[in-house]
Order: C-alpha cells, then structure tokens, then sequence
C-alpha cells in the first residue's frame, strides 16, 4: 500500500511539472482551400486578446498572417499550421504579418501564459 502511494504522488509530481501550451490570443479569419489535406488560402487577425502575447507583440486587427516559422500563407497546410502554432511557454513563435497598407512585420513572440 505504501509503495502504491509513492508512485502516484511521483506522476501527480510530473504532470504538475508538464509544459503548459499556451495561445497567441488572436481571433482571425482563416480561408482555406481542400477537404481531406485543405491549405490555408488567407487568415487576416479579427481581434486582439487584451494582455495575450499577440497584444504584446504589438499585433492589431486588420494585419494579415503570411507565414507562420516560415511556412507561407496561402499554401502552408492546415494540419502544419496548427502544429507550428503549439508552442510551450518560453517558445518563441515566428510570424510574418502584412499591414493594410501592403508593407510587412516579422516578429518573433515569446510565449507566455497570459
């Protein structure tokens, strides 16, 4: 009985200590293209979460993602994008925007729990 309890305190101590995935804190319009494998044709940012790391970053509605850790928008898969999005706290993410008036921002965002 004693021994049962030392291993389950040892994995509650290990998921405690689990990475946390955090979010961009952006709200945006996604245009694809495809069914079974579709690619991303467009995602243009809606809205900014207030203290997020888009926020911080200095991201503002309007702008538009063309490249995510260098996969190109439009044609990056969707299933790539999502995964290149997941980030751990203290991963930097990599983003190229485009502003309204054409001109373009890349940015490197750390990620932290907001």
């Amino acid at each position: 009985m004693f021994k049962f309890i030392i291993i389950l305190i040892s994995i509650t101590s290990f998921n405690a200590l689990a990475a946390e995935k955090v979010k961009l804190g952006v709200l945006g319009n996604v245009g694809s293209d495809g069914f079974f494998s579709p690619t991303i044709t467009s995602f243009v940012i809606e809205k900014v979460e207030p203290n997020s790391p888009a926020e911080k970053a200095g991201i503002v509605a309007g702008q538009k993602i063309i490249s995510i850790e260098n996969c190109k928008i439009p044609g990056c898969p969707a299933n790539e994008a999502k995964e290149l999005m997941r980030k751990e706290s203290g991963e930097i993410l990599q983003l190229l925007l485009e502003n309204e008036d054409g001109s373009q921002v890349p940015l490197k965002i750390p990620m932290n729990a907001w």
